[in-house]
């Protein structure tokens, strides 16, 4: 009997099995944040590898035609008169849709194919989106954006025009003026990048690695009230019954609330929408003038943001 009893087994009570399933409940807990940190580490380190790839084309182009390329293109521009933001008098010549910065270093993106496809010279700016403006360029993309490929938002266009364009994360600097496609303001022309714009490397007199050329800005996947992120294709439509959105390729870098880096996070201020920002923790990446890639806090202060977004102020920023 006692030989018996000897080998009886006993299982596990109800107690043991509740802490031990506890304890793979901690370990999980503790486990999953550490997976989505290094995940997004990843993206985070491919999203600067596209920035860096960007700044390579960008000063590649530079090599070829002694210039950077403009940030987008203003077209139809007669006798020096044209649409502005907000005019309505007649005799004004309509703005055309412009090829956005992004289209003209193609060619130095591993994209020859594309660009000649596109054929961006003069007037042939798609007014509807089409097969070759539908092409998704992963270099375009922020892998931290879950946002779709094709941007279905009618805000970006103000009246739609960028709907079934592919997306992009990536406009480029543009100062501190309210964005035009006719400049009034001296501010327009602080940045690197603008309407029509011509910089050389010899105009960014503070410096290249003191000046923002590159940034990024998310597309929240909705409408009129979210962050409407980029199209790579450029402005669409033009002229002053259907402007499109001045923004598809370009951002300010100011000293206003509405403007600064993430915006304060903000979403309903109509100009947060365009502001710079990202799916990355804490703050938004860019690429300098010369290439180097930078992350920029969201609690960066407006003033030292201005400053870096324009290119000749004789300010040298030293620690940002």
């Amino acid at each position: 009997m006692s030989l018996n009893r000897a080998r009886i087994r006993r299982g596990f009570t109800l107690i043991e099995l509740l802490v031990v399933i506890a304890i793979i409940a901690i370990l999980i807990a503790l486990l999953l944040p550490a997976v989505q940190q290094a995940r997004e580490a990843a993206r985070r380190s491919q999203c600067k590898n596209n920035l860096k790839q960007l700044g390579l084309a960008l000063h590649n182009y530079h090599d070829t035609h002694s210039v950077f390329p403009p940030g987008a293109l203003a077209l139809n521009i007669t006798n020096g008169v044209a649409y502005k933001s907000g005019d309505t008098e007649p005799g004004r010549t309509a703005v055309g849709g412009g090829w956005g910065w992004t289209v003209f270093v193609m060619p130095m993106l591993d994209q020859a194919p594309l660009y000649a496809a596109l054929n961006p010279n003069g007037n042939n700016f798609p007014t509807t989106a089409n097969a070759t403006t539908k092409t998704v360029l992963s270099v375009f993309l922020c892998p931290s954006d879950p946002s779709g490929e094709i941007v279905t938002s009618t805000a970006l266009g103000g009246d739609g025009a960028t709907q079934g364009h592919a997306r992009s994360n990536y406009p480029a600097i543009y100062g501190s003026g309210s964005v035009e496609y006719v400049h009034v303001d001296a501010d327009a022309t602080k940045g690197m990048f603008w309407y029509n714009s011509k910089v050389r490397i010899r105009d960014v007199t503070d410096g290249l690695s003191n000046s923002l050329a590159i940034t990024e800005r998310k597309w929240d996947g909705g409408d009129s009230e979210t962050r409407r992120g980029a199209v790579w294709v450029g402005k669409c439509a033009g002229g002053p019954a259907n402007a499109g959105n001045k923004y598809a390729n370009l951002v300010r870098a100011d000293n206003d609330p509405d403007w600064l880096v993430n915006a304060n996070n903000k979403i309903t201020p109509a100009n947060s929408t365009n502001a710079a920002s990202s799916q990355h923790v804490g703050g938004v990446q860019f690429l300098m003038g010369d290439g180097s890639v930078r992350f920029l806090s969201e609690n960066t202060s407006g003033a030292t943001y201005k400053l870096l977004g324009q290119k000749a102020d004789g300010e040298i920023i030293g620690e940002f």
